[in-house]
């Protein structure tokens, strides 16, 4: 009779754990195709708005994945916890950040969503807004009192994430809402630094001409954003940067002038723009070489002749 007894309560256990699991499996369902009134119904029966899949996603985070804003705040009526995270420390909000789902970023942060929580790559959703372009999702949590300056792991600020992908709207929204344009990362590389080196134009010429960088700033390596760009071959940028008055004769750490570096590159466009502007075909490195004895030792004839027609020699 006790085995009986032991069996039937097993049973129901086992009945009672497949009727949840099924639960869950509708309401998340429901709630990532938007099905308003499956979601309404459920949780109106008692279903946990914040019960998850075996990843740990939520109903909430399904609804934010898809822009459902109207599940979104639903759920978030009816007690859906708007922080929680899954396996891996992702929120609702992060979600709803990634693929830029502004009616969802905004309903979550009307409910305290916080943007400023990381998930465990080290990445929030601000951040990544900020680094893939939303602007308006950035503008939204930056009036939410984010802050503009924040940085990652490895010290770098949303500003330097968009300087780096050329987003001039989310590098302006950042600016009007104060990030600090001469922030360093570690390695002391600016935003103007990331621009530059990365060829992104628009952004190089805002940064200097309607946010004032000085363009000779230089990083641990004492490369500015000139050096950046010549040493990442982008003609553009450099010719920005040397008409808004960058040194076209700075060293770096090793007192390597920067003729020296763009000789090295071989790129005989870089080598004709300094060129152009008079840069000092007479200095020496550090072991007393100059950018024509750079030229011979690479032997680039065409360079070569280009400093030797300017006038540079041994």
């Amino acid at each position: 009779m006790r085995i009986a007894t032991y069996l039937l309560a097993f049973y129901l256990s086992l009945a009672s754990a497949f009727a949840f699991a099924e639960d869950v499996a509708y309401l998340l369902t429901a709630a990532s195709k938007g099905d308003y009134e499956t979601v309404n119904a459920m949780l109106a029966s008692g279903v946990n708005p914040n019960t998850k899949d075996q990843d740990g996603i939520t109903s909430l985070m399904y609804a934010a994945r898809k822009d459902e804003d109207r599940i979104v705040r639903l759920l978030l009526e009816k007690g859906a916890e708007v922080n929680t995270v899954d396996n891996g420390g992702w929120t609702a909000l992060m979600f709803a950040a990634k693929r830029n789902h502004i009616a969802t970023i905004n309903t979550l942060l009307q409910y305290g969503a916080d943007p400023k929580i990381r998930d465990e790559s080290g990445w929030s959703a601000f951040g990544m807004a900020a680094t893939a372009g939303h602007s308006e999702a950035v503008k939204l949590m930056l009036e939410h009192g984010v802050d503009a300056n924040a940085k990652s792991d490895d010290g770098k600020t949303p500003l330097m994430y968009a300087a780096n992908e050329g987003d001039l709207n989310t590098v302006k929204v950042l600016i009007a809402h104060k990030a600090d344009t001469s922030a360093r990362d570690r390695r002391g590389v600016t935003a103007l630094m990331y621009a530059a080196r990365k060829g992104n134009v628009d952004v190089t010429e805002y940064l200097i001409k309607q946010a004032g960088v000085d363009p000779d700033i230089e990083d641990k390596l004492e490369w500015t954003a000139l050096t950046w760009a010549v040493k990442k071959e982008q003609l553009e940028t450099a010719k920005i940067l040397i008409e808004n008055g960058a040194d076209i004769n700075h060293r770096d750490s090793e007192d390597t002038p920067l003729i020296q570096l763009a000789v090295d590159t071989e790129s005989e466009d870089l080598v004709k723009l300094l060129i152009s502007k008079k840069v000092n075909l007479k200095a020496r490195d550090q072991y007393g070489l100059t950018a024509y004895v750079y030229a011979l030792k690479k032997g680039n004839a065409e360079i070569v002749k280009l400093i030797k027609d300017a006038g540079g020699r041994y």
